[in-house]
Order: structure tokens, then C-alpha cells, then sequence
């Protein structure tokens, strides 16, 4: 199990502990991008323009894992590493869950509790940063949501 812990109330940013494994989750303030620090190596995401629904995993100018957003209408990734595809969804319409699945994933991405940033990753995970990259995907949701709440009463 991965415990998905935010550094702050409101912050955004995350510290990610496993067995064996850390990392930090950061959001760049105005953007859809960030960087992973994974086991000690930054990490950096780029979202490749404006309106694009691609972002990458990068380390040392080397892209690590793709993911691409399949409709600006739906909350489903196809992350690309090498010549593994996996699949990172929600599980249902309306709930923050997402499911991670596909070569040596089987794995959910859940809140620990309705009124918390907290959250786990539990289930089967091949590897460790693409865990990583598929939670910060996952936080840029919940980023978006609650900005759109936050802003449909203005």
C-alpha cells in the first residue's frame, strides 16, 4: 500500500510513502504541471500545450511514462512506458476513486474518507514511479473539481 499523505490543509502537494519507496508530488502554482521526486531523482511533468490532453514523465530530459487523456469529457489516461499500456480511470460517474490497471497493474487510487485530500493506493504495482505519476494525474483531477466548485457560485 502506497499512504498519499498532503503536505498541507489546502495544499495540493503530497508526500507518498511505500515499503522501501518515497516520494513528493508538486504542482507548479498556475499550471497543469509539476515534478515527482522519487526515491531521491526528480522527476519533471510537462503538459505538451494549452488545450492538449498529454502530459509526460521526465527524468533527465528522458521521457519516463506518457499519459494521454482520452476526452476532455471523461476522467480516463492511457499511460505509455515503454512498450507497457496501462489504463488509469475513475471507477464510477460521480466518486474520486480511479482504477490503475493494465501490464502488472491492478491497483485503486481512493480517498481515505470523504472529507480528506488523504489517500491510499493499494492493490498490484510493477512499478513504483508510474504509481507516482498515475496519483499526481489523479491529484490534477481533484485540483480541477474542486477549482470548479469552487468557482460555479461566482
Amino acid at each position: 500500500m502506497i499512504r498519499c499523505t498532503p503536505l498541507g490543509i489546502c495544499s495540493w502537494n503530497f508526500d507518498l510513502s511505500a515499503d522501501g519507496h518515497s516520494a513528493r508530488s508538486e504542482f507548479n502554482w498556475c499550471s497543469e504541471q509539476g515534478a515527482l521526486t522519487i526515491d531521491g531523482n526528480v522527476h519533471e511533468v510537462h503538459k505538451h500545450g494549452f488545450l492538449s490532453g498529454c502530459w509526460t514523465l521526465d527524468e533527465h530530459a528522458t521521457v519516463v511514462v506518457t499519459a494521454q487523456k482520452s476526452s476532455a469529457f471523461t476522467r480516463t489516461f492511457e499511460l505509455s512506458a515503454t512498450e507497457d499500456t496501462i489504463f488509469l480511470r475513475a471507477a464510477s460517474l460521480f466518486g474520486r476513486t480511479m482504477v490503475l490497471e493494465g501490464s502488472g497493474f491492478d491497483a485503486v487510487i481512493a480517498p481515505v474518507h470523504s472529507f480528506t485530500r488523504r489517500a491510499t493506493i493499494e492493490g498490484t504495482i510493477a512499478d513504483f514511479r508510474i504509481a507516482c505519476f498515475a496519483f499526481w494525474l489523479t491529484a490534477l483531477l481533484w485540483r480541477r473539481a474542486a477549482n470548479d466548485n469552487n468557482t460555479a457560485g461566482s
